[in-house]
């Protein structure tokens, strides 16, 4: 059998940060980075009003990433990129303050969910075809911050789903 040849994976900017405004359901990007320290420099100075909610979002390559794998662990792994998300609410007093979704438990009150970072991950093949573009990038930190993005605990989190969720 002939090996195909996988791309060289490159990731211009390893941090993304949003911003996002409830009552208008819009995301914005405010900057990009290779360092947290260039996320910080670019946001100081910067005015957020407090009704919005701030995504950051951190790609990485995936160490484990097998596409060969037969074992379970290596196909909940989906793909070669590795995003994460963390949601941020801004506080009263211009603070950022974690965002947890809101779940019924078992007496179907509203708690908070303490799992705040959500992940997905980009697909050789959607890398391949498409690339790691932004506005694929606003679009699923838009689904993230609005809790849309798969929450089961053992389902595949690829980047496909975005095209499908809405």
């Amino acid at each position: 059998m002939e090996k195909k040849d996988s791309p060289k994976i490159k990731i211009k900017n390893k941090y993304l940060l949003f911003k996002y405004n409830p009552e208008k359901t819009k995301i914005k990007k405010i900057t990009e980075g290779n360092k947290m320290g260039e996320i910080k420099e670019q946001v100081i100075g910067k005015k957020i009003s407090s009704n919005n909610e701030v995504i950051l979002m951190k790609l990485s390559k995936e160490k484990k990433f097998n596409p060969n794998a037969s074992n379970n662990l290596g196909k909940l792994i989906g793909g070669p990129i590795k995003i994460t998300f963390k949601v941020y609410e801004i506080t009263s007093n211009h603070s950022l303050k974690p965002k947890y979704e809101k779940i019924p438990n078992k007496k179907g009150e509203l708690d908070s969910d303490k799992r705040n970072s959500q992940f997905l991950f980009i697909t050789i093949d959607h890398y391949i075809s498409k690339g790691i573009k932004t506005s694929d990038m606003e679009l699923v930190a838009l689904l993230a911050i609005q809790f849309k993005l798969e929450r089961r605990l053992l389902a595949p989190k690829l980047i496909d789903q975005i095209y499908k969720t809405k």
